[in-house]
């Protein structure tokens, strides 16, 4: 009764699985045998005759038969490991394995898991010791210790309808099972067939199944993969359907459960057997029989209005499902379309429409599709490929619009056969590649012209080749006269260096000569202050500190000079540098403890660079007494320093709100002595920009200034 019941209902899911099919491979966008892949699934050991382990410890059933099958229909190689339900239930849900062949389709699993459609429907059972009086349904199983299978759906089954107060869960069903034959508890919670053939192949004899059904347990069994692997289970989908469309299914269900059959006493036996049978006793007997007969009707018709009842809920859960994929066919973005094999439009969704420009609020059912065919000898070739391979792939169609625009379309389709195999539809789908053909076209122009292109240049360098070769001799005399005045420059560089080795001695002596007598100066005038300052007077005093002051600062000029010799001459030695580190230590060397406290000095961040350190130390020095020194009488005392990049270019900036300048010298700011304020107002000698200037001119950059009189 029950494997009827499965193949009516495996009946009603083949064309809707047909039909799922179809919707799969247009949203995957490739049909299911393009590609080979190997999953790994699992078994459990002990789940007969569905999942089992033989003598070799291979895994097999009927479960895995049908996994098997549907594994080659759908281009998919499988490896299988066995362990414990619980186990391997958690594996899948963590992805450490890519499917189970046999999962009942729970609430509870709904969440973890996405299913196929169901292959298979099982009835749940209560099954207890022989010899038990005290439960005649499922309410009577309120105080009764229960024992189900751990992470089994029984055991989803008995915890979310709260059967019993007391449930205890074991490993396998072996072991529940075992539990109750030895009196541990008192009722086991598991599917019916499989319950009586785990029964009968552990010899456990002395626990039978109850008669009432559990309505609510009724499962359907389904292949499982991991949350949101759409693609695993289009395909396994795809193969299912395969299976059972070509008789594949009945053939493993026939292996693993034999024939149905029905077995029945002929008219002439009863007959036979009632003549040698008593009148009286005839009567007595059938008196029994009749109140027998009537109480079995009476207990056969409620669960036939159960069953009829369970059949309505999978019709109503079959119709959604159907609404839903048809759903799904209708907001494809790729046209969609089924025709009778005479070209007469039987169905069709929306992007159909709005490709061939009809109304897309409209059905257009009955329309001829031949019509919209550009070429009729290119229909007649398009159906002939797909009446001779039954499906046809990635087919190019030249077709015309309905306002009668020329559009090229790509498109795939297949013969929808009844079961016989005698066609019966055709079923496609097309995306508009126009766009695509018209680049292709253009991209076929280009690479015309490009080598066209390419054939002109390729003349014209062989000209031009054929004339540097007439030019070869004229660059050999070029050649020694470049060596002739390699050979000059190398005699100039020479002499070059001797006057620089002439100019250093030069520098050597100026720096020593004229420093002797400034210190003279400067010391005799410090005698004269310290020895005679009483006959001095206050204007021979005023003299001498102008005498010892113009020393200073010629010692101090004569030294600026001397820093701006050295800079020309002096080796470059780049290396990678932090120019805000460089700035900052600089302000610490250079400011006073004084100024530390009264002018605030913001460093920004700056990219590294490739520099002399050394020399780098020298601008920052100099541009930072700078900005004290003309920020000493401003209100505002601020200085800040930031980097910019722009235009393959680090610019640095170093600003204060001081003394400023007239923008109209500042040309003059980077001369050697020039001052753009007295000597009274602020000290100086006119070098320190120069410096600056010369360093940066080095590393082969420019310096610039831009201020304005009293604001920095």
């Amino acid at each position: 009764m029950k494997t009827n019941r499965l193949s009516w209902l495996l009946a009603l899911w083949l064309p809707l699985s047909a039909f799922m099919i179809s919707a799969q491979q247009l949203v995957l966008g490739q049909p299911s045998d393009s590609f080979q892949d190997t999953i790994i699934i699992a078994s459990e050991p002990d789940y007969p005759p569905y999942c089992i382990v033989e003598e070799n410890g291979e895994a097999a059933g009927f479960s895995i038969d049908l996994f098997k099958a549907v594994a080659k229909e759908a281009g998919l190689k499988i490896r299988i490991k066995v362990g414990i339900w619980n186990q391997i239930k958690k594996d899948l849900a963590e992805g450490q394995i890519n499917a189970l062949p046999l999962v009942g389709k729970t609430p509870e699993r709904e969440e973890l898991f996405d299913f196929t459609m169901p292959y298979l429907s099982l009835h749940g059972a209560v099954f207890v010791r022989k010899g038990t009086r005290d439960i005649h349904s499922i309410t009577d199983l309120k105080g009764k210790s229960v024992v189900v299978m751990e992470g089994d759906n029984a055991e989803e089954f008995v915890r979310r309808e709260h059967i019993s107060d007391h449930v205890v869960t074991t490993k396998t069903l072996s072991d529940a099972f075992y539990a109750v034959a030895e009196g541990n508890h008192d009722v086991v919670v598991s599917q019916r067939i499989l319950g009586l053939e785990l029964l009968k192949d552990l010899g456990i004899k002395n626990v039978v199944p109850l008669d009432f059904h559990l309505p609510e347990f009724r499962q359907d069994f389904c292949f499982a993969v991991k949350k949101g692997d759409t693609a695993l289970l289009s395909r396994l989908n795809e193969g299912l359907s395969i299976i059972i469309a070509n008789k594949t299914f009945e053939r493993i269900r026939y292996r693993w459960f034999g024939p149905r059959f029905k077995e029945e006493i002929a008219f002439e036996d009863i007959l036979r057997i009632s003549l040698f049978t008593i009148l009286p006793v005839i009567i007595i007997f059938s008196v029994i029989a009749i109140f027998i007969l009537r109480k079995e009707v009476k207990r056969k018709t409620r669960v036939l209005k159960r069953e009829i009842a369970e059949h309505e809920k999978t019709l109503e859960a079959l119709q959604a499902s159907e609404e839903k994929y048809h759903g799904m066919i209708l907001n494809l973005m790729e046209g969609f379309y089924s025709v009778s094999l005479d070209g007469t439009l039987l169905d069709h969704n929306t992007e159909f429409a709005r490709l061939l420009k009809l109304d897309p609020d409209k059905n257009h059912a009955g329309i001829n599709l031949p019509d919209f065919w550009q070429d009729p000898a290119e229909r007649e070739t398009y159906i002939d490929e797909i009446q001779r391979h039954g499906f046809i792939r990635n087919y190019e169609i030249s077709a015309k619009c309905a306002d009668g625009e020329q559009r090229v379309f790509l498109a795939s389709a297949r013969i929808v056969k009844d079961k016989e195999g005698k066609p019966l539809t055709i079923e496609g789908s097309f995306l508009d590649i126009s766009l695509r053909k018209k680049a292709e076209k253009e991209l076929q122009n280009l690479k015309n012209q490009l080598e066209e292109t390419v054939d002109e240049r390729t003349a014209q360098l062989q000209e031009k080749i054929e004339k540097l070769n007439q030019s070869e001799k004229a660059m050999l005399f070029m050649v020694e006269d470049l060596n002739h005045l390699t050979a000059e420059l190398q005699e100039e560089r020479r002499k070059l260096l001797i006057s620089n080795q002439e100019l250093e001695a030069f520098t050597y002596s100026v720096s020593h000569d004229l420093r002797a007598p400034l210190r003279a100066i400067d010391g005799y005038g410090n005698f004269l202050m310290e020895d005679y300052s009483e006959k001095l007077g206050e204007e021979g005093k005023r003299f001498i500190g102008i005498i010892r002051g113009n020393a200073v600062k010629m010692d101090r000029l004569i030294s600026d000079l001397l820093s701006l010799s050295r800079i020309s001459r002096a080796d470059i030695n780049l290396t990678r540098a932090e120019i805000h580190l460089i700035a900052l230590s600089m302000y610490h060397e250079i400011a006073t403890e004084e100024e530390k406290k009264e002018v605030e000095i913001h460093i920004g961040e700056t990219p590294p660079v490739y520099c002399d350190v050394t020399l780098m130390k020298q601008v920052w020095q100099n541009l930072l007494s700078n900005a004290l020194k003309y920020s000493s009488k401003s209100a505002i005392k601020k200085i800040e320093i930031n980097a910019t990049e722009r235009d393959k270019e680090v610019i640095f900036s170093i600003r204060d709100y001081g003394a400023g300048f007239d923008d109209q010298y500042k040309d003059k700011l980077f001369g050697v002595f020039q001052r753009l304020h007295s000597e009274a107002e602020f000290p100086g000698t006119g070098v320190g920009l120069a410096i600056v200037k010369r360093i940066i001119q080095r590393h082969g950059g420019r310096v610039w200034a831009e201020g304005k009189s009293g604001q920095g």
